[in-house]
């Protein structure tokens, strides 16, 4: 026999078996399947949802359920969930009692917590084996959590009917709303969905749905939660007549997931409102078989994204391309960069607000670069550059400032898809020859926008528009100077070329905006910022087909300046005088001045800015006592001299500037006494071609070369230029300077003469 000991450690074994398998048997995690992908606002409401790769309506679980559906819950199926330890002895007879009179198992006893379990093991047969285990685990999982963690295990997985499952999927399938906002009549009608899901169908079984609904309102009352006027109120309400669409109002945004809950940081009446807005431009736009439209909002004192339109979400329609989220899409630039390069320039000194730079016929060995207008005036200030986006001049600010500066600039303004070399881009950078996206471009605004604000704590937004990260104020390689005489630049909407049509959105609220069209139309952008906000907007077709007419101001400001609208307004921004100095400058010129400037003004400029370059257009000329004509003393009495400083712009840019500015005073022609001598002053220019160019003359259709036409300009519109190519008299022009040439292949070296005989000679080569 065995001992008495030996039994006692055999006992003491099986105890502890059986307590191990006992703390073991309960998995690790009770559910193993996939959620919807949702995509919350930053208050808690649905924005987007789709279903989980199963097929099912799941929405990931919370820790805890409302109130009124737990009342409800537990008064229907559990009304000792608070009390009992995952098994209800009281319920367990009571159905024991039941089942031994019928013969067959008529009543479960199951708690919430078994029921938890039960859903967790798939749906096993409905045995006594099978009770018991569930009872087992039911007291382990009272054992691991909390009364409220198992209610909200049970009300994330319970059936709801159809493809819903989950509490919060149910609500918002038929109510459209999120459970914690639901009646009394509705959280009651859904806690009697779980016992009998089946029972849920619009068009069967109201009436006993509507019965046991209203029986648990009764018991609810009994029970002294509700009292008697909102229980009969609560039997009125009618049950859902179909299933409410579930909210689309970020699906773009709802695309970037697979599974699980985004809380974002929306807004979700500015996000519904900017979707609307969108919507409605964008049936407009169709018209001229433009499909495609993005609208991306942010705080700049927060850095959150508060509304995420990556474009007009159309189920019905995916040809389109109303599937494709713009927002991180790359797409050609434009001219919305050009204030970019305006401050970078501001902060090192290459440019002072007012200093003129060429706007004339310009030719670079990639591209040729035309304003929008096809028109030149001479010479601009660079503010009225970056107002007017021009793009000649902007080319030659960039030549000027460099396409290192410029891209390690961009680049640390958070523009991740300009990655490639300064030798790739070339100087087309400035005019839409980069990629970027939407979000950058937005986000670069509001970088600067907040260290213009003077925050110390900058913050970026997540891609995902989830939250924000911290960036140092230091980082962002501007200075709040430079910033802000390029905010006010901006902020002047007077665009007569490309942007015509601006005066229609001037509104009362202040706003630094730019907008940027592509090559052959492909790209409306348009981008603004205040203190408070930055708004991007993006116009065109995903597919990448230019469309006639379809420019920055025509298309994307008015959708801007719409957005802004929807915005509460604000201030704008305090001039930052710690950062700013006084500069005195040329009126005329706007650089700094010289001794010989007769006319100075004194413009503030960024503290950072290196020391500028001194007027180079002023100086002193020699004129006779009438002022008529240039002397010299070889035919003028010394002592007759007149010595009077002249505002004199190189030859090509005075005869577009004259066009302009009609109190522009030319140089008075040289003395008789003086002809023949070809003096000063550099009379003649040609603009084309330039030194050292390489020319490739045009072939028709027929493969026959064409000519090139040669151009040049003179201070005197009167003059007569004489032109030789080589040893060879080509002929003479006046007025408009523009000659046919076709030259052999080979080297060759133009000369321009006037009248006078001063010249101007070029060489250059042909093939």
């Amino acid at each position: 026999m065995m001992s008495k000991k030996r039994i006692c450690l055999l006992a003491v074994g099986l105890t502890l078996l059986l307590a191990a398998g006992f703390f073991l048997a309960l998995p690790r995690t009770l559910f193993d399947e996939p959620f919807s992908a949702t995509v919350w606002s930053r208050d808690g409401r649905l924005l987007s949802a789709k279903v989980a790769p199963d097929g099912q309506w799941r929405f990931f679980p919370t820790d805890s359920v409302p109130g009124k559906f737990r009342t409800a819950i537990t008064t229907y199926e559990d009304k000792r969930f608070d009390r009992h330890f995952g098994v209800d002895p009281l319920a367990l007879a009571r159905a024991v009692g039941q089942n031994l009179a019928a013969g067959r198992i008529e009543s479960g006893a199951s708690t919430l917590t078994m029921q938890t379990i039960r859903l967790s093991r798939g749906g096993k047969p409905r045995t006594f084996g099978e009770k018991f285990v569930e009872a087992v685990l039911a007291l382990r999982l009272e054992m691991r959590c909390s009364k409220e963690e198992i209610l909200a295990l049970y009300a994330a997985h319970a059936p709801f009917g159809g493809n819903v499952v989950g509490l919060e999927s149910a609500s918002w399938y038929y109510f459209g709303r999120s459970a914690r906002d639901l009646s009394w009549a509705e959280s009651a009608l859904l806690a009697v969905l779980p016992n009998a899901p089946s029972l849920i169908h619009m068009k069967r079984n109201r009436e006993r749905l509507r019965e046991k609904r209203d029986r648990l309102l009764d018991r609810i009352r009994s029970g002294g939660h509700i009292d008697s006027l909102t229980c009969a109120l609560a039997k009125l309400e009618p049950l859902p007549e179909a299933p409410e669409p579930m909210p689309m109002e970020a699906m773009h945004l709802l695309g970037k997931m697979r599974t699980g809950a985004l809380r974002s940081t929306l807004d979700a009446d500015l996000q519904g409102r900017v979707n609307a807005l969108a919507r409605r431009y964008n049936a407009q736009y169709r018209g001229n078989r433009i499909n495609n439209l993005a609208v991306v909002v942010m705080d700049v004192r927060s850095g959150e994204a508060l509304a995420y339109a990556g474009n007009v979400y159309d189920p019905g329609d995916r040809s389109a391309g109303t599937g494709v989220d713009v927002i991180p899409a790359r797409r050609s630039s434009g001219s919305v960069l050009k204030p970019i390069l305006y401050a970078g320039m501001l902060d090192d000194g290459t440019a002072l607000p007012t200093m003129l730079f060429p706007d004339v016929p310009t030719y670079y060995r990639d591209f040729t670069p035309q304003n929008y207008n096809r028109t030149f005036d001479g010479a601009v200030p660079a503010d009225r550059v970056v107002e007017r986006s021009l793009n000649v001049p902007s080319v030659r600010m960039l030549d000027k400032y460099g396409r290192e500066n410029f891209l390690s600039l961009v680049r640390g303004l958070g523009f991740r898809t300009i990655d490639r070399s300064a030798d790739h881009y070339g100087l087309s950078l400035i005019l839409g020859g980069a990629e970027i996206t939407l979000w950058d471009l937005t986000a670069a605004y509001m970088l600067m926008a907040a260290k213009l604000g003077g925050q110390e704590t900058i913050r970026r937004p997540h891609y995902d528009a989830s939250s924000a990260e911290t960036v140092a104020a230091g980082d962002i390689p501007l200075s709040r100077g430079a910033l802000w005489l390029m905010f006010e630049a901006i902020s002047r909407v007077t665009r007569p070329e490309e942007e015509g049509e601006w005066q229609y959105f001037a509104s009362s609220k202040k706003i630094g905006w730019k907008t940027g069209t592509s090559y052959g139309n492909r790209d409306a952008w348009a981008v603004g910022a205040t203190p408070d906000y930055a708004v991007g907007v993006w116009v065109g077709n995903c597919s990448g087909e230019g469309r006639p007419l379809m420019t920055g101001v025509g298309y994307a400001a008015p959708v801007l300046f719409e957005v802004f609208g929807l915005l509460p307004g604000s201030e704008w921004f305090a001039e930052p005088y710690g950062d700013l100095e006084p500069a005195v400058v040329c009126r005329q010129s706007g650089f700094l001045a010289s001794q010989v400037c007769p006319d100075r003004d004194t413009l503030m400029i960024p503290r950072t800015a290196a020391p500028g370059e001194v007027c180079p257009y002023h100086r002193i000329v020699n004129l006779s006592p009438d002022l008529k004509y240039r002397v010299t003393t070889d035919c003028c009495d010394p002592a007759r001299i007149v010595r009077r400083p002249m505002f004199i712009l190189p030859p090509a840019q005075e005869w577009y500037y004259r066009r302009q500015h009609p109190d522009y005073l030319p140089l008075p022609p040289l003395h008789p006494g003086l002809s023949g001598r070809g003096a000063g002053n550099d009379p003649i220019e040609i603009i084309y071609p330039q030194p050292g160019r390489v020319l490739v003359a045009p072939k028709s259709l027929e493969g026959r070369q064409q000519s090139l036409v040669f151009t040049a300009v003179h201070r005197d519109r009167n003059a007569v230029l004489f032109w030789h190519l080589d040893d060879r008299y080509l002929g003479a022009t006046s007025l408009e300077h523009k000659l046919s040439v076709r030259p052999a292949p080979g080297r060759h070296r133009l000369t321009v003469i006037d009248e006078h005989g001063a010249s101007r000679s070029v060489a250059f080569s042909c093939r």
